[in-house]
């Protein structure tokens, strides 16, 4: 037969044909087979072929392609079955199992297996070898033949009107006219009528949505459920990477929706390009996207090369911008018990990595499933240390490279429970989920001004720069309240920086930028910390109170050797040195970072290199500490 026959036979034949892939995957599919099921061939290509059975018959179709086996071309008897349509509707079919031959005559087989089933409503030829079978039939040979299936629907054909070309129904109907037959023992069901062209234009819009995210067009939610459960009836490794995008909010606030949806489209390629072809990406919704990993040997390194390939600057709207993005990643074990413990394990591992920062991906570990209890916990041990006055300020050093001198200190939050120190990125968290942060931020400012004083009346160009939280904001007497602690503790409202994260800038609930213009109209002056990692546009910065802008550390670790071709942070750098703001790096740990952004005309460095945080107490060593290093990095220029 000639090959480009065949091809239109297949294609025209008012019997639905699907060809499965040797993971049980769907890699050919006609037009009739779209009309049956109520799929595009889009959305049904490289979907599990289980999709299309109703969660009752499968058990007994895999126990057929189970049974099947040997090399010559045979045919089983037909079954009774319920198949799936894209609307969730049943429909009784009737499923019969061809066996094809594998070897030199496989392809004319092929072609001559859908004439074997001739009198099929629906057919697909499927690859049996060991590993497709997995369609839940683990016990089947390791290699095999190849099979066709032939089923047959019943009552659920919409022939769409010929005047809508674009129709998978309307190219069936065209074509040939399609039978219909019940299953054995079922009662006749009379064919439906035939859908005016208004209906079937909103027929094809329903099943292009079904299945797939409008906009990413990945698989959803459905379809990603769908494929993990297929996935976890198997015997092979199965993880589950669960990511967020961190202040999608902030952003579709600052430049609008189309912005936000941009970025979740690039959030949406940058993924696939990660991941193998038989891997999984869908959305969930919102800002949440899961990965479904199967068979993979090293699901870590999938994982970090997915937060490698996120941490990269994305451009929206005309903005360079890079949103903090967590993960959390789950792997099956003996114990899983379906695919929602999977995902509640994920999610668990997320929660934990979101506590730690942006940019962070996290393993999942039992002890994670307590996270919550930990927390209510974590609240009262905070809450008994802010009554006891147990909360401490470390600080941390700010050089001017043009100067050769420590020119500011950062204040740094510090609680010591059980003989040890809390993290920041652990308990801060906690008080601003509790409330706590208000509380904790008047005792640090208070502490900072109080405790650096000294210091500060020996130069009015130093300062101390204290970090708070955009919740604090909420409370609209917060600029009145700062500068009274200013006041009291006798220190110049100038010699004072508040730091702020972008997404507080642009809270739209938030009483911000009023109070910001407050507090600078009284000297105090307003830095933007983390910056780069949200998504302020330098063009933006203009309109906003500030004096400084403080690049992020993630941008920092980028710089390896001091050779490395990274335009931004010129970008950066001139850009707000124009617009008359200060540029502070911090996270620097080597001198090769140090001496890269000295080049690039960065105002001011701060890192471990320079000195770690350290109580009041030890002011002296921290800036002996950072005048040696910077010694060194002005030697090695």
């Amino acid at each position: 037969m000639d090959s480009g026959f065949a091809q239109i036979l297949l294609e025209h034949t008012p019997d639905a044909l699907l060809l499965l892939a040797p993971d049980g995957s769907i890699s050919f599919l006609n037009a009739a087979a779209e009309d049956l099921f109520g799929y595009t061939r889009a959305q049904l290509l490289g979907a599990d072929s289980s999709l299309l059975l109703a969660e009752a018959s499968r058990e007994d179709f895999h126990g057929v392609l189970a049974g099947l086996g040997g090399t010559a071309a045979r045919s089983r008897q037909p079954f009774a079955g319920s198949g799936r349509r894209s609307d969730g509707t049943e429909v009784p079919v009737e499923i019969t199992c061809s066996v094809l031959p594998t070897g030199p005559n496989a392809a004319d087989a092929a072609d001559a297996a859908p004439a074997a089933a001739h009198g099929a409503g629906v057919q697909s030829a499927a690859h049996a070898d060991a590993h497709s079978a997995h369609v839940g039939a683990h016990s089947a040979p390791q290699s095999g033949p190849s099979v066709a299936l032939s089923v047959r629907g019943a009552g659920h054909r919409q022939a769409a009107s010929s005047g809508n070309p674009q129709s998978p129904a309307a190219a069936s109907a065209d074509t040939a006219t399609h039978r219909r037959r019940t299953p054995a023992g079922a009662a006749a069901a009379p064919a439906a009528p035939a859908a005016p062209a208004a209906y079937a234009d909103r027929d094809d819009q329903l099943r292009a949505g079904v299945l797939r995210d409008q906009l990413t067009a990945l698989p959803n939610g459905t379809l990603f459920n769908e494929r993990l459960a297929a996935a976890l009836r198997r015997p092979d490794p199965v993880d589950v990477l669960l990511l967020n995008v961190d202040d999608l909010k902030s952003l579709n606030d600052m430049l609008g929706r189309s912005s936000a949806d941009e970025l979740l489209v690039e959030v949406a390629r940058r993924l696939r390009n990660c991941i193998r072809p038989h891997d999984t990406v869908a959305r969930l919704g919102g800002d949440e996207f899961v990965v479904l990993l199967t068979e993979c040997l090293n699901a870590d390194a999938v994982a970090r090369r997915i937060a490698e390939s996120l941490l990269e600057p994305m451009r929206v709207a005309g903005t360079l911008v890079r949103p903090g993005l967590s993960m959390g990643l789950a792997s099956k074990t003996p114990q899983t018990m379906d695919g929602a413990e999977l995902l509640r394990q994920a999610d668990a591992a997320l929660t934990a990595a979101k506590a730690e920062g942006p940019h962070n991906w996290l393993r999942f570990r039992p002890e994670m499933l307590n996270a919550a209890a930990h927390r209510t916990g974590g609240e009262t041990g905070l809450r008994r240390a802010v009554e006891l006055g147990q909360i401490s300020v470390h600080y941390q050093p700010v050089v001017s490279p043009g100067l050769g001198a420590v020119v500011q200190f950062e204040a740094l939050a510090r609680w010591e429970r059980h003989g040890t120190v809390v993290p920041p990125n652990e308990f801060l968290p906690v008080a601003e989920q509790s409330g706590l942060i208000r509380e904790i931020g008047d005792e640090v400012l208070r502490r900072a001004c109080a405790e650096i004083r000294p210091w500060l009346a020996g130069d009015a160009s130093y300062s101390v720069a204290v970090n708070v939280s955009g919740l604090q904001f909420q409370n609209r007497d917060f600029a009145t309240d700062v500068l009274a602690i200013v006041a009291s503790t006798g220190v110049d409202a100038r010699q004072l920086t508040l730091e702020l994260t972008e997404s507080a800038f642009f809270d739209a609930d938030s009483d911000v930028l009023r109070q910001l213009r407050q507090l600078r109209e009284a000297g105090v002056r307003i830095a933007m910390d983390d910056f780069g990692t949200g998504y302020a546009s330098l063009g933006r910065l203009k309109e906003l109170p500030l004096d400084t802008v403080k690049i992020d550390r993630s941008f920092v670790a980028m710089i390896k050797t001091g050779r490395e071709q990274l335009p931004f942070f010129n970008t950066m750098v001139s850009a707000a040195h124009t617009l008359g703001l200060r540029v502070t790096a911090e996270g620097i740990e080597t001198p090769a970072q140090a001496k890269y952004l000295m080049d690039r005309g960065c105002d001011s460095l701060q890192g471990y290199l320079f000195a770690k945080p350290a109580p009041a107490s030890d002011l002296a060593g921290t800036m002996e500490s950072a005048l040696t290093a910077i010694d060194k990095v002005d030697a090695a220029r």
